[in-house]
């Protein structure tokens, strides 16, 4: 009855959004720098493709789209990182970009090889007038070597990923690229890992768009990317062509889309691979807080910090430690906590410094905080 009711509460109000188009800044985006200490973060829900089905065919003036239902997904943050956040040995390579982001799901590199500790370096160019993403640092494993090399992939053009101001109508392109050679000695020799592709955007659409996160002005800006990634060895060329896609309903302030569903072409047809939205999922909250509210101290932290919390019910709590790579390093779980005021220790021996996110689960209230250990 909760999700009809605000289902119903959403399209009452859709009628009053998307009256004209809106104009998109490099304020609405993400742009922290070294003398930020806890950069932007942003909450978003990534659901499942299994049970959900997306229009994405729809383009236009005065649009409107309504992604409702969906079926729940997990509540993550986006995080957005000073330089001084990332290796040292990429920091030199990238020495010239506004900030990095953790590579999203640490996704496999050409041929599927596995990569480790993997950032994407971005910055904002010719007086703001672009976001530019100028390539990515990740330490690769290569079959049959003892250890991960890393691998500095600086695009020798810049990917461009918009262009301001963000307008219907917007068509822009740009082409990039890298060539990274690794030497791994005899018997294998050098190996060269080589990237081409070619960035097509454009802004197909602006009007409303109904989220489980509510309704927002947005624009839709579609981008078709035709890449071939290539492993070059003294045996033989590898290469492997792929056409990626990229939908994004952008909002204003928001940082990151409202919506967007990211897959591949394949012989003119689109396979969604993922589908995120901005926000998190009413539905998926309580009518009535469980937590409130959450103090940690000390932050920074050294060998151990106190979590505070209060509880408005008797609830099992588990408070949860990731990494800025979104991976749980720690967790732990009280079961039957009494209704009031609670103070926990939480162990931070094993954990390397950096920055950290506190996550505390009550019934389905969820809190989130940051922790900087020393």
């Amino acid at each position: 009855m909760k999700k009809i009711f605000t289902s119903l509460l959403s399209l009452i109000a859709f009628a009053a959004y998307a009256q004209t188009p809106i104009v998109l800044t490099r304020a609405d985006f993400p742009r922290p720098t070294s003398s930020s200490p806890l950069p932007d973060s942003v909450l978003y829900t990534n659901v499942p493709i299994a049970g959900n089905t997306v229009d994405i065919s729809s383009t236009g003036a005065s649009s409107t789209w309504n992604t409702l239902p969906l079926v729940n997904g997990n509540i993550r943050y986006q995080s957005f990182l000073p330089m001084s956040s990332t290796p040292l040995i990429f920091q030199l390579s990238f020495f010239s970009c506004d900030f990095a982001q953790p590579l999203l799901g640490n996704a496999g590199l050409v041929g599927n090889l596995p990569i480790s500790d993997a950032y994407e370096y971005y910055n904002y160019a010719s007086a703001d007038a672009r976001l530019e993403l100028k390539g990515f640092g990740a330490n690769i494993t290569i079959p049959g070597q003892p250890i991960a090399l890393p691998l500095p992939a600086v695009y020798t053009t810049p990917d461009v990923i918009y262009k301001f101001p963000l307008e219907f109508g917007n068509v822009d392109s740009s082409l990039s690229g890298y060539s990274v050679t690794i030497p791994l000695g005899a018997p294998i020799g050098d190996i060269e890992i080589k990237r081409k592709q070619k960035r097509v955007n454009e802004v197909d659409g602006w009007g409303s768009i109904i989220t489980p996160a509510g309704t927002f002005d947005v624009l839709r800006v579609k981008s078709s990317i035709t890449r071939v990634d290539s492993i070059i060895t003294a045996l033989a060329p590898l290469g492997f062509p792929t056409k990626p896609v990229e939908i994004k309903w952008l909002g204003q302030t928001k940082k990151i889309p409202v919506f967007q569903v990211t897959g591949t072409d394949v012989g003119g047809s689109i396979t969604p691979t993922a589908i995120t939205f901005w926000g998190q999922d009413p539905n998926g909250v309580d009518e009535v807080n469980t937590l409130s509210p959450l103090q940690i101290y000390p932050n920074p932290a050294d060998a151990q910090t106190t979590i505070e919390y209060d509880l408005t019910k008797q609830s099992e709590v588990s408070i949860i430690i990731s990494n800025v790579k979104g991976e749980t390093v720690a967790q732990f779980h009280f079961t039957k906590q009494s209704e009031g005021f609670h103070r926990e220790v939480l162990p931070l021996q094993s954990l390397s410094s950096g920055l950290y996110q506190i996550t505390c689960i009550a019934n389905k209230s969820v809190l989130h905080s940051k922790l900087l250990k020393k």
